[in-house]
């Protein structure tokens, strides 16, 4: 496709006439023939839409085609160029329809449609979601176009003109290629129906589907970052990363001359030579070290600002994209195995939760964020899979988990532990809902909550855990008494194992991960319709958190909303656990 960018109104190119109307395509070259063109596909129960763009950028690129095909009807091919903007309702009726919209990646069609001006669609079924769903968790990729017409119809599907020049006069090839890929969707849809229903994922298809119009969404809104504010950050993280460098260089200045503490073999050469004998220098090695070796502390703490430099404070701002003046990152719907949300482009998902990277994306003037996530809701989830009684028992009653379990760990009662037991608390909880072992248990408490424990500690604790939530532990017995090659979640999202069976820590960890992320999208898919007239934009999610950007004045009212919708997406699959959605206004990501 050409990056020239240019505006539909900048274009005055028609399509060759030779091709005005054939037996199987129907161009629409004018807005006088759009409502009488349209009229016969309002009938239809199922559509099949593809567009070509003058380019990948929505933000810049524009539509030149939108082609609908249809059961016994001819593909309709709409030059958009031609089409006035004060006529494009007419299409936007047809596409608001109840009919089943089908598409290839619809995310990618759906934000070219938004930026013509399409203010919602429903009915989705995406072809490529489909196709990911029914392969979660396998090595495979092959989740093209072409790639389901050969799996499916066990035919070929040319693609050579995909990245030709759709901006000037377009050949007699380009419109019958255009017309295909239309037309192949209603030839793989059943199929895919079938499928889809013989694996159990009809319900998280649909999850899926309904959310396709938010992830769109999120990634046309993007997000503002404060640009002075990741450079400041920026020079900070440099001086701190060159005072480290210095430092640890100086240390091992007899051992290691001209060392390099970018270097992990240098680093481990450096360490076994000063006594401190490691088998490699990844955090998870190094990390139960760092209390007896103030240098080791050093050194994480060195590679966790050069990092953060890396990541954040050098190419943030070249995520900022020129037309909008905000990053605008990629979120992938089928991302991980377990159902999660991945993003890219950038990864949001891995912005420090400290204040100083998440203090730089703030709201556009007049306007605040309202953020919110679910409380615990893996915890409440793995309550509500294993039905243990007193894990339902004290949400049901509001009580802290974190408390109860600190209480049951150590023996006092929960009106008398301190903050620290809690937190001990939160890595008992976390790790041992999957089946975490002493020695994992220690270190990730250690790692991930700065919590010592001594591995007898870790022993008793992991003991008194399973003692006091039984139905959890009949459930981990459970599991772990079979071979399993598949997992499912609340909602029947299936991750598969080929060609070993699955660890049960991956049995454990996917119904519980995969059900909060069915959750998540079915608040999302809910949330346009519940914020119209708000003024609200979502901007993205992470985990389980949703970030919306929202006009002052009605902040209140759109943190109520995302609250309820949120709530009531989690009650859809937790029955008897009771579901709670916190959110807050905020300045700035880092006040959430």
């Amino acid at each position: 496709m050409s990056n020239q960018i240019v505006t539909e109104s900048q274009s005055t190119v028609k399509l060759p006439a030779v091709v005005q109307e054939t037996h199987s395509i129907k161009i629409i070259t004018d807005s006088t023939q759009l409502e009488a063109a349209l009229l016969p596909y309002y009938s239809s129960k199922v559509l099949a839409i593809d567009t070509e763009t003058t380019g990948l950028d929505p933000l810049q690129d524009v539509l030149r085609l939108i082609q609908i095909a249809a059961p016994k009807q001819p593909t309709l091919i709409i030059d958009f160029f031609q089409i006035k903007r004060e006529d494009r309702p007419i299409i936007w009726n047809l596409l608001n329809g109840l009919a089943v919209k089908l598409f290839h990646n619809a995310k990618f069609d759906i934000k070219f449609l938004v930026r013509a001006g399409l203010p919602k669609i429903q009915n989705i079924f995406d072809t490529m979601l489909a196709a990911q769903l029914l392969k979660a968790g396998l090595t495979y990729d092959g989740f093209r176009l072409a790639d389901l017409v050969k799996e499916y119809l066990g035919e070929d599907l040319p693609k050579q003109l995909q990245k030709s020049d759709w901006l000037l006069t377009l050949t007699p090839e380009q419109l019958q290629y255009a017309a295909k890929d239309a037309e192949i969707l209603l030839r793989i849809f059943p199929p895919l129906v079938k499928a889809l229903d013989s694996a159990g994922l009809l319900e998280a298809a649909q999850i899926e589907f309904d959310c396709v119009l938010s992830v769109a969404q999120m990634e046309l809104n993007g997000i503002t970052l404060d640009r002075k504010a990741i450079l400041d950050l920026g020079r900070e993280l440099e001086k701190n990363r060159r005072r480290l460098w210095e430092k640890i260089r100086e240390h091992f200045s007899e051992v290691l001359p001209d060392l390099n503490p970018n270097s992990p073999e240098q680093l481990k050469k450096a360490l076994c030579a000063k006594g401190i004998k490691v088998k490699s220098t990844g955090k998870e090695i190094l990390s139960p070290l760092k209390d007896k070796h103030a240098i080791v502390a050093d050194i994480l703490e060195y590679k966790k600002i050069a990092k953060a430099v890396q990541t954040f404070s050098k190419k943030l701002p070249e995520h900022i994209h020129e037309a909008t003046g905000r990053i605008h990152p990629k979120f992938h719907q089928v991302g991980p195995a377990t159902g999660r949300f991945s993003c890219s482009d950038p990864n949001l998902q891995q912005i420090p939760r400290g204040k100083e990277c998440r203090s730089c994306f703030i709201p556009a003037p007049g306007h605040k964020f309202v953020i919110a996530d679910y409380s615990q809701i893996e915890l409440r989830i793995a309550a509500e899979i294993s039905q243990d009684p007193k894990m339902i028992d004290a949400y049901s009653k509001g009580l802290d988990l974190h408390q109860l379990t600190a209480s049951l760990v150590t023996g006092r009662p929960i009106d008398q532990i301190s903050k620290d037991e809690r937190q001990a608390a939160k890595a008992v909880n976390f790790g041992l809902i999957y089946a975490m072992g002493a020695d994992a248990l220690r270190d990730y408490a250690k790692n991930t909550y700065g919590v010592s424990m001594t591995r007898e500690m870790a022993l008793t604790f992991r003991q008194r855990f399973f003692a006091g939530y039984q139905g959890l532990a009949r459930w981990h017995r459970s599991v772990g008494s079979k071979i399993s090659y598949e997992a499912k979640t609340l909602s029947g999202r299936r991750r598969q194992w080929q060609p070993y069976p699955a660890k049960i820590t991956e049995l454990l960890n996917t119904p519980v991960q995969g059900t909060s992320a069915d959750i998540l999208k079915v608040a999302l898919g809910n949330l346009p319709e519940a914020l119209a007239g708000t003024g609200a934009k979502i901007l993205g999610c992470v985990h389980d958190e949703i970030i919306l950007e929202v006009p002052e004045a009605e902040t209140e009212k759109a943190a109520a909303i995302l609250k309820d919708v949120m709530e009531a997406a989690g009650r859809r699959y937790l029955k008897k656990v009771p579901v709670l959605a916190e959110p807050s206004i905020a300045n700035s990501w880092a006040e959430k």
